[in-house]
This record gives structure tokens, C-alpha cells and sequence, in this order.
């Protein structure tokens, strides 16, 4: 009884280790899979090495198997399944704090593979990285759509090895608008959430600017009287020190103020404007390999989709509006579970 459960066991894992190829396409990985589910439980490999080779080097197999395993199959869950990620910064504030740890599902929205070693959990940092690439990651088929509002990580484009963690605001072919701190998607003013957090000032005696945060959750539990002392703070002219995206706009647009933008989706056709290649040529140069102010065509079909990120610290975060479009290949997965270990 106990063999024929043993041997059903084996009989489903090899049907599902033949969907994972199916879906992935990566044949290496399919056949340790197999070799692991026959260490749980046929065993048969290891019979016949048992029979074929001495007692030293069976055993020297054995404990390297029994030292490389957990690390290969940690490898394996967080590439393909589940992974944790460290909130490095206060962008994400009321929602997320520096010192939280998210834990993300990676294959709703596709797995993305490393083309490099770099990029690898847990083991990637034993390699270097590569120079002046961009196209870092192979997408698998996704099971589930990208929803505005959903809590991403996604490497940074910068060709650093950050991560990043942000909301979703704007998907592939929305047009967006900030329009006084207010966010429009298609010119519809998208919902206040709670958690989101605006720069205010008060108190404004003897020429002295005085800035509180304070969430829409936290700016509504004020009294009347303290509301009206607060005025939220609207950034009018460009603030230099920091960069805002496209680099054009740097005197025409603000964090508060900006757009409109369109955000590129895969097949959708531009003409090749001056100010089109301005807002477009990164994103075309480092990931579809084409600098459109070389091309000799008067438009332009974009090859991949790409989404507009910002925190939920509305002025406190550098994100799509400094560093611009962020390509799907990028986007590790959605956060589903935070771990805060802070006090408060």
C-alpha cells in the first residue's frame, strides 16, 4: 500500500514537473526537479549510483545533494513562486515604514527569469553584474492582469541592483495628469486612498514655514478648526533638487503639476514629435533596443508595456515622475503580506 502511495506520488510530480516545462521552457531546471522528486520518492537514482560507484564517492554525492539542496530549492521558490523584499525608505509612508519586510507573489503577473546570474535570489550577489544591459529578464506567461493601485516591486531602471517598492497608478496606454496634487487617469480623478500622504503647512508666524505629513486618513480625523490652519503644500515651480521625467518638462511641469503623459503599451503607434522622443527614447533605447532619434520612420510601434509608479508619500518619494516608465520585465511581482517589526 505504502509503494503504490509512494509511486502515485511520483506518477503526479512528473506530470506537473511536465507542466512546469511546458510553461517554462527551461529543460535543465525540469530535469533537477525530477532528480529531486525521485530523492522523495522512488529513489532510484541513487540505487543505481549505489551499484555503480564506490562508498567515497557515493558519499561525497550525498553531502554535496544534502548542502545544495535547500539552497536550490530556496533559488527555485523565490524565483518562481514567493519573495520577500526590504523597505528601504519612507516613500510608501502611512502604508509601508523603512525596516518592513513584503512578502510578493511572483507569478500572477509572470515570472520574470534572469538572463544573468546577478540577478538570481539568494545566490546572485556571487556574481557581477552586467555592464550597460538593460534587458535583464525573460517573461513567463502571466495568470492575472495588472490592477492600478496594486502595491508592486520592481527592479529599478537605473541598472542598479535596487529594488523598489511602489503603488501602481498608472497602467499601459493610460493617459496620466497631476493636476494640484490630484491624480487623473484618463481624465478621471483617481480615488484617495487613506494611506496617501501629502506635504501640508501651518502655523506661518515671523516668515517661518513650518511642513507636517499627514495621511488623508490622519488630515480628516483633525479638528474642524485645525483643518483650516493646514494648507496642503502644492508645489508651483520646479523644485531642482531633483530630477523630474521627461528631463524637457524640468521647467514646465512639477510633482504637483505634471502631465499630460501617455504611458507606452505594446503596439500602440506614436509620431516621432520632437517632444515624443524626448518623453520616449530612454525607454526605447535601454529596452527595446532602438533610439528613436535615429530612425529614418515618421512613427514609432512600441514592443513591450510599460506602467507609471508613485508612492503613497506623495511628496516624499522619487518615483515615475523622476525616473520615468517602468517596463513589465521589471516588475517582480504584487506585494500580498507586509512584516513590520517596527514599534509604532
Amino acid at each position: 500500500m505504502v509503494k503504490l502511495f509512494i509511486k502515485g506520488v511520483f506518477i503526479l510530480g512528473v506530470i506537473g514537473v511536465l507542466l512546469f516545462f511546458l510553461w517554462s521552457k527551461l529543460l535543465i531546471v525540469s530535469l533537477v526537479l525530477l532528480i529531486v522528486l525521485d530523492t522523495i520518492t522512488l529513489n532510484k537514482i541513487y540505487f543505481f549510483l549505489k551499484t555503480n560507484l564506490s562508498k567515497i564517492v557515493l558519499s561525497v554525492i550525498r553531502y554535496v545533494y544534502i548542502i545544495i539542496l535547500p539552497i536550490l530549492f530556496t533559488v527555485f521558490i523565490r524565483t518562481f513562486f514567493f519573495d520577500v523584499y526590504y523597505v528601504p525608505s519612507s516613500s510608501m509612508e502611512r502604508t509601508l515604514y523603512p525596516g518592513d519586510y513584503v512578502l510578493i507573489n511572483k507569478f500572477s503577473y509572470g515570472v520574470k527569469l534572469p538572463k544573468h546570474l546577478r540577478n538570481l535570489p539568494v545566490i546572485g550577489n556571487l556574481f557581477d553584474s552586467p555592464e550597460n544591459e538593460y534587458n535583464l529578464y525573460r517573461m513567463l506567461n502571466s495568470f492575472a492582469k495588472f490592477e492600478r493601485e496594486n502595491i508592486v516591486v520592481f527592479k529599478a531602471i537605473d541598472n542598479s541592483d535596487k529594488f523598489l517598492i511602489k503603488r501602481i497608478i498608472g497602467l499601459s496606454g493610460d493617459t496620466i495628469q497631476i493636476k494640484k496634487a490630484k491624480v487623473f487617469i484618463n481624465s478621471k480623478e483617481l480615488k484617495q486612498n487613506q494611506n496617501y500622504t501629502y506635504s501640508y503647512i501651518y502655523n506661518q508666524e515671523n516668515n517661518v514655514t513650518i511642513h507636517q505629513n499627514y495621511s488623508n486618513k490622519e488630515y480628516a480625523a483633525l479638528s474642524d478648526n485645525e483643518r483650516k490652519k493646514h494648507k496642503i503644500n502644492i508645489e508651483e515651480k520646479t523644485n531642482y533638487n531633483y530630477f523630474l521625467f521627461p528631463l524637457s518638462k524640468q521647467d514646465e511641469w512639477t510633482r504637483d503639476n505634471y502631465g499630460k503623459l501617455i504611458i507606452p503599451k505594446k503596439g500602440m503607434k506614436i509620431e516621432l514629435t520632437e517632444e515624443n522622443i524626448s518623453i520616449y527614447n530612454a525607454s526605447t533605447t535601454n529596452f527595446e533596443n532602438t533610439d528613436l532619434s535615429k530612425l529614418t520612420d515618421t512613427t514609432y510601434i512600441f514592443k513591450n508595456n510599460y506602467f507609471f509608479m508613485m508612492g503613497d508619500n506623495r511628496h516624499y518619494s522619487i518615483d515615475s515622475r523622476s525616473f520615468g516608465f517602468v517596463p513589465e520585465s521589471y516588475i517582480q511581482g504584487k506585494m500580498i503580506k507586509i512584516f513590520s517589526f517596527n514599534d509604532d
